[in-house]
């Protein structure tokens, strides 16, 4: 009896323990969905805080950049810059190509800042002025539109005095030397195509082998005085194209001149008189100047051209070619 009822105790014990277990498990299980369900909830709440925290991104608008800004509409950078380069786009890329050949030849001929700052201190004292504000305006005045215009003039010019040789200051000495050459000159000239034409007629004409007007009537490509042997008659100063006038007046009479380039071709002049001035040195030396200072001129602007052609242009915007270097 008291073994049945050890066994019913013992039996039960194990039915509870069992129950219990199996209770166990099912709490253990509830507990670990609840945990997944926790961990999922806490997934979706990051997830809203990070869409929260991290708003959709959209896409900027670039910025308008504006040159001016009116009551009728605004003008954007970029619009104006393309019409500026639509009315004046070879203008500007001749002028800023010109500006890098010659800050390029200063580079070279060792020409610097300090050159071109000694220029402009010349000009303000000659000119007798101490503040730049009033001397910059009166360079406007004149038709230099900024300092840097300026600067680029100036650098030019010492450039061309460099290449050249020829100084823009012109010495008493020289225009003395040139009133002795005479107020007029007669002369006869042929005007050939090119150079190696006009040194075969020199060679003839200085070895005695052929008359000049005959050379002319046959060979001259100037129509005004090919018929009368290449007679000119006599002229001034000024008349002239400035290379024919400075050989002109540099020879003897009866001296034939070597190849003389000019716009027109090459010329090969004789001298046949001279006619000295009548008035003195004093009432014409400004006239005397004006001529030389052309010349000059002249000379510096063939060097210039030269410059220029030698220049290699390769043009990559579509909307610039066929532009040209003139």
């Amino acid at each position: 009896m008291k073994f049945l009822l050890f066994f019913i105790v013992l039996l039960t014990a194990c039915t509870n323990t069992d129950d219990a277990v199996n209770e166990t498990e099912a709490v253990t299980d509830e507990n670990n969905n609840n945990n997944l369900q926790l961990e999922e909830d806490n997934n979706s709440v990051d997830n809203i805080e990070e869409n929260v925290n991290e708003p959709e991104a959209v896409e900027e608008e670039e910025e308008v950049i504006l040159t001016a800004e009116t009551s009728v509409g605004d003008v954007a950078e970029e619009e104006f810059v393309t019409v500026l380069k639509e009315m004046y786009g070879e203008e500007i890329l001749e002028l800023l190509i010109h500006n890098k050949v010659f800050e390029n030849e200063a580079e070279a001929l060792g020409i610097t800042e300090t050159d071109i700052e000694s220029e402009i201190s010349f000009l303000m004292d000659t000119m007798g002025m101490e503040n730049n504000e009033e001397f910059y305006q009166i360079m406007e005045m004149q038709g230099v539109r900024s300092e840097a215009e300026l600067r680029g003039r100036i650098l030019e010019h010492l450039v061309m005095e460099e290449l050249t040789g020829l100084s823009s200051e012109i010495e008493e000495e020289s225009l003395l030397e040139e009133y002795e050459k005479g107020q007029e000159v007669e002369a006869r000239h042929i005007l050939v195509g090119d150079e190696e034409t006009a040194e075969e007629l020199i060679s003839l004409l200085n070895d005695g082998e052929a008359d000049f007007a005959e050379l002319a009537e046959s060979y001259s490509q100037d129509p005004g005085s090919s018929e009368e042997g290449g007679e000119l008659g006599f002229f001034r100063r000024g008349t002239m194209t400035p290379p024919f006038e400075k050989a002109a007046f540099s020879l003897e009479a009866g001296e034939i001149s070597e190849p003389v380039q000019s716009q027109f071709g090459y010329h090969i002049i004789e001298v046949l008189d001279r006619i000295p001035f009548d008035d003195p040195y004093e009432e014409v030396s400004e006239q005397l100047y004006t001529s030389v200072n052309e010349r000059r001129m002249y000379e510096k602007n063939r060097h210039k051209e030269a410059l220029l052609e030698n220049v290699e242009i390769t043009i990559h915007d579509e909307e610039l070619e066929g532009f040209t270097l003139d």
